[in-house]
């Protein structure tokens, strides 16, 4: 069967569009993780072709790929008409002669890959297999020197984490994991509760939350019990109580839910910009956040002011000073003042490029092997 890649593309940003929300209020699905890309330029797909341009849209390269992740390590992983993957680097010229079923980007130096008939494998950047796994159902990539894996075992899905010589340092024991961050991460127990571990796997403090997000760079994280969201220490001692129905990280700024209307609250609990608005993005690095009014997408500053005007049918945070937006069906990147930089004229934005604005960690850092 041909797959028509802007139906497929187009597909994803629908369903990303309308269950955003969720996806940022999973606890560990997708995280907040320590893959950063190398910025410095653009990556958009039109007239069945993948384009690199800088933030005044000259062209670096062309490509007949139909799906890309940013580059990490100056390394790309791309996927052609065919639905096979390979690597490229930064002039758009092929890093490795091998081509794969499927594969992810590379992380510490490492990547997984996988050949139809075969065993997953890590590679290094010159494609040599480093670790082959037997039995796995899902790898992901290598993050403080730990790769989290999973088996099924009794019809479950369970994770654990592996170390650069392909050792099982934490056996598959939990429901879901994040990726460690600053020697924790995040685990949800059999039972659905969550909590944390370092990296060999003694548990730090006990799964007893619904919810956990990863420790940011004050060493605190948000939790949830059944009785709302908390801060914690890296110990487990509550910091701080929260009244919100809902809570999103975003930098030391959190993005909050109050009668179903959203804003932002500070890192001690104090309202930043009060909720008001039909849906929010996050800040990240960036003075402006996109904001839902009435329909449409625009954004604010950190002082609660309309920077850009309601305008837009999405809009994401910036990254770089320049900001993905889509007008009708097309889309283009705008400066901090709301003009067009690249004028509306794309097909879409990798899926990588939007999760790494969202804050949501690299979208090819996972490899299914079922």
């Amino acid at each position: 069967m041909c797959i028509n890649p802007y139906n497929a593309m187009r597909h994803i940003y629908t369903t990303l569009t309308i269950s955003i929300f969720a996806i940022l209020t999973i606890a560990c699905g997708k995280q907040n993780s320590a893959i950063h890309p190398q910025t410095g330029y653009i990556l958009a797909f039109a007239d069945d072709s993948c384009h690199c341009v800088t933030y005044d849209d000259t062209p670096i390269f062309s490509t007949a790929h139909t799906n890309t992740s940013l580059f990490y390590d100056d390394i790309a992983v791309v996927q052609s008409g065919d639905g096979k993957w390979n690597y490229i680097d930064r002039n758009g010229e092929g890093h490795l002669t091998q081509v794969y079923d499927k594969a992810t980007v590379f992380s510490e130096g490492i990547a997984w890959v996988m050949k139809s008939g075969d065993m997953p494998g890590a590679i290094n950047d010159k494609g040599d297999i480093k670790i082959s796994l037997r039995d796995t159902y899902a790898v992901r990539v290598f993050i403080e020197g730990r790769a989290a894996f999973a088996i099924v075992k009794k019809k479950q899905i369970l994770w654990g984490f592996l170390n650069k010589e392909g050792h099982e340092i934490i056996k598959p024991q939990y429901r879901a994991v994040s990726d460690f961050r600053l020697g924790l991460a995040a685990v949800q127990d059999t039972e659905g509760k969550w909590g944390y571990i370092n990296l060999m796997g003694e548990s730090i403090i006990p799964c007893q939350y619904t919810m956990a997000h990863p420790f940011n760079d004050n060493g605190e994280a948000i939790v949830k019990t059944d009785n709302g969201y908390y801060t914690i220490d890296r110990k487990g001692t509550i910091v701080r109580t929260y009244a919100f129905d809902e809570m999103i990280p975003d930098g030391l700024w959190l993005r909050v839910r109050q009668d179903k209307q959203w804003g932002w609250c500070n890192e001690k609990g104090g309202i930043a910009i009060a909720p008001q608005f039909e849906g929010n993005r996050p800040f990240g690095e960036s003075n402006f956040a996109p904001v839902k009014i009435r329909g449409k997408w625009g954004y604010i500053d950190r002082q609660g002011n309309v920077a850009i005007k309601r305008q837009f049918t999405e809009a994401f945070p910036f990254v770089d000073k320049c900001a993905a937006v889509k007008t009708g069906t097309v889309w283009g990147f705008i400066n901090t003042e709301g003009r067009f930089v690249i004028n509306p004229q794309y097909d879409y934005i990798p899926q990588d490029y939007l999760y790494q604005a969202l804050g949501l960690g690299c979208a090819h850092s996972t490899l299914n092997i079922e």
